[in-house]
């Protein structure tokens, strides 16, 4: 017992908080809110619905501030409260008319306190009042569902995929590779390191992971890197590019239409 009469406090004190805990994360964001009603406050200044035309300026301005600004306020708070247990439309859609129902039950009360506040005891008869509370309580809760509206989530650009020729070599990625050359069923990579691994791979499953990086297939067995590239001369009719690490590279026939137009030739040794 003495156990059991130690912990229902915290039980209930739990409940007490999370009862009556708001959420920020789920009520309708503030400056958007205060922006809103000062518009609807200036709105019903400048309309003046239900006679309050004939008050004088600063009587109907007080009048339409106190009220809009009051019950916006208490949807705010509504919402916080409730925002955390509405997890789908549906119950979005019941917190609503639940709120509409408790919330405007004070609203016919606080027009005529305010009409009573003002010198001008209302006239309007209580359906009259329910059609001013629709008419105040409508503006709010539309405003407050346009503030909470899903906004569009920009849908995630998918992950490239891992590449698989790096995952071979031991890389996290083809960044460090400077050269790439075909000996029979294998590759031969050049890379920053200096390290030149031979792999089990196809120059042809290779390309397209290469395709990202700034380099060019010069022959039908060799990729380069641009930045690999110190120079080119000529061999009699063929080209050469001269690698940085000192070495020569031939360019074939078929692939001397995109080097040329790449610049790399420019730079003759």
């Amino acid at each position: 017992m003495p156990i059991a009469s130690s912990i229902r406090p915290v039980q209930d004190s739990r409940f007490v908080e999370s009862t009556l805990s708001l959420s920020r994360d789920t009520a309708p964001p503030l400056r958007p809110l205060i922006a809103g009603t000062i518009f609807a406050v200036v709105a019903c200044v400048l309309a003046g619905p239900f006679d309050t035309d004939g008050l004088p300026l600063p009587s109907r301005l007080v009048f339409w501030l106190v009220l809009i600004g009051w019950n916006s306020v208490k949807w705010w708070l509504w919402y916080g409260w409730v925002g955390p247990r509405t997890a789908d439309r549906r119950s979005a859609v019941l917190a609503a008319v639940v709120g509409a129902l408790l919330l405007n039950a004070t609203l016919p009360l606080e027009i005529d306190l305010m009409f009573r506040a003002i010198g001008r005891p209302l006239a309007l008869s209580w359906l009259g009042l329910y059609l001013m509370a629709l008419l105040v309580a409508g503006s709010i809760s539309a405003l407050i569902a346009a503030l909470r509206a899903p906004r569009a989530v920009p849908a995630a650009s998918p992950a490239p995929a891992p590449s698989l020729l790096a995952q071979r070599v031991g890389l996290p990625d083809l960044a460090g590779v400077l050269m790439v050359s075909a000996e029979d069923h294998y590759l031969r990579l050049a890379l920053a390191d200096g390290r030149r691994p031979l792999v089990l791979f196809r120059l042809s499953d290779a390309l397209p992971e290469l395709a990202a990086h700034d380099g060019l297939q010069v022959h039908r067995s060799a990729w380069v890197a641009r930045r690999h590239v110190a120079g080119a001369r000529r061999d009699g009719r063929r080209w050469l590019l001269v690698l940085a690490d000192g070495s020569e590279q031939a360019v074939s026939e078929t692939f001397l239409p995109a080097v040329r137009a790449a610049g790399w030739l420019q730079t003759k040794l």
